[in-house]
């Protein structure tokens, strides 16, 4: 299935401080997207679905309508997710904004801005609000491990869901995080799908699930950007633009599946592997039932590792009870008393496929990510 992504700035203020970004707070004209620019696009696009909208920083918070936006997105895409840089923090104060959103995404570069706006998040946290992830944006091609790591750790603190990335949609370029991890002996696993528009995979730092964000192969690259301006693009780095009340819907769908022009992974080629295991009869574990009793390792909660890994807890459920009937085995146990009550854990079973998929994928990653595997896949 091919996974489609709308991607939205409602304005071009903001007050965030993060490096690298191009919509600091000294760009400041007070552009504000109108709700009726979405409730257009919406009208346009009614009988097509989007997987998820990316609501993007700048601080959409100084759209005085982002509420209306909110809800008029909500039509068309399943997920909204909304980009917020850490020090707009304190102005996170809507109830209703909060409970209308699939996931709070704070944006952050350096640890020293997380902790200067640690108490605003304790306040959201109190509130009851956990859809809440810690995006970690590296505004440079030089990666830090050292605020990498001080991120992931304080946001591990607070239980958040840990997503590290180029600052959002800020260039052309490709960051190869995962091969640096990996090179650190970091686990580092296969992409298990897409997330903000961009390839997810699953990291370990810790011992605590990182989602590691790539840009998507130039096939599967299908989105559709409104600027705060009331225009449309493939994708926030596009220069070319189309003005929202000049569009039809068949351009609209035109602009989704076109290729990309960006072109950020032209002149390379990227291995794309997923590892499956098959019983002695031929049936299959698929890969992202692996990737997910990995992360349920780690957390001991289906919930948690459903959430970590964006799938909603239904899903994953019937992916689970699925190989569980085709292989004969039962591979989750749900604790219902003691100290471990509520937890959900691996059986002894399902260690040993989990076991197995480790050392296959580590040797699959061990000659990809070396500097002798990186080079074999370049072509310039």
């Amino acid at each position: 299935m091919t996974w489609k992504t709308l991607i939205v700035r409602v304005t071009d203020s903001c007050d965030g401080t993060c490096y690298g970004c191009l919509w600091r707070k000294n760009r400041i004209s007070g552009f504000t997207l109108p709700v009726t620019t979405i409730n257009d696009i919406v009208s346009k696009m009614k009988d097509f679905s989007f997987d998820e909208s990316v609501i993007l920083c700048p601080n959409p918070l100084y759209n005085p309508k982002i509420s209306d936006i909110i809800l008029s997105l909500k039509k068309v895409a399943r997920k909204i997710y909304f980009f917020i840089p850490v020090n707009s923090l304190s102005k996170v104060r809507n109830k209703r904004i909060m409970e209308s959103i699939d996931e709070l995404v704070i944006v952050t570069t350096t640890p020293e801005d997380f902790k200067v706006n640690e108490e605003n998040l304790k306040i959201i946290l109190s509130q009851g609000f956990t859809n809440i992830a810690l995006y970690v944006a590296i505004g440079s091609h030089t990666i830090n491990m050292d605020n990498i790591l001080s991120l992931v750790n304080m946001g591990k603190e607070y239980g958040l869901r840990i997503r590290v990335g180029e600052i959002p949609y800020s260039t052309a370029l490709t960051l190869d995080i995962k091969s640096i991890l990996a090179k650190k002996g970091y686990s580092v696993g296969f992409t298990y799908g897409m997330l903000y528009g961009y390839m997810a995979s699953m990291a370990f730092i810790g011992n605590y699930p990182v989602t590691i964000l790539a840009k998507p192969l130039t096939g599967e690259c299908r989105k559709l950007f409104i600027d705060p301006y009331g225009r449309v693009s493939k994708c926030p780095l596009q220069t070319s633009y189309l003005r929202v009340d000049k569009v039809t819907s068949d351009i609209l769908r035109s602009l989704i599946f076109s290729e990309c022009s960006i072109g950020c992974r032209r002149f390379e080629l990227i291995p794309k592997i997923e590892i499956s295991l098959l019983t002695p009869d031929g049936k299959e574990i698929p890969s992202e039932v692996l990737s997910l009793l990995e992360v349920i390792s780690h957390v001991n909660s289906l919930r948690a590792a459903c959430s970590i890994m964006g799938f909603s807890p239904s899903t994953c459920v019937e992916k689970i009870r699925k190989v569980e009937k085709e292989v004969g085995i039962k591979l989750l146990i749900s604790k219902k008393g003691g100290k471990e009550k509520g937890a959900t854990v691996l059986t002894d079973e399902a260690r040993r496929i989990l076991e197995m998929y480790r050392e296959i994928r580590d040797m699959v990653s061990e000659s990809l990510y070396s500097e002798k595997g990186i080079m074999r896949f370049k072509l310039g």
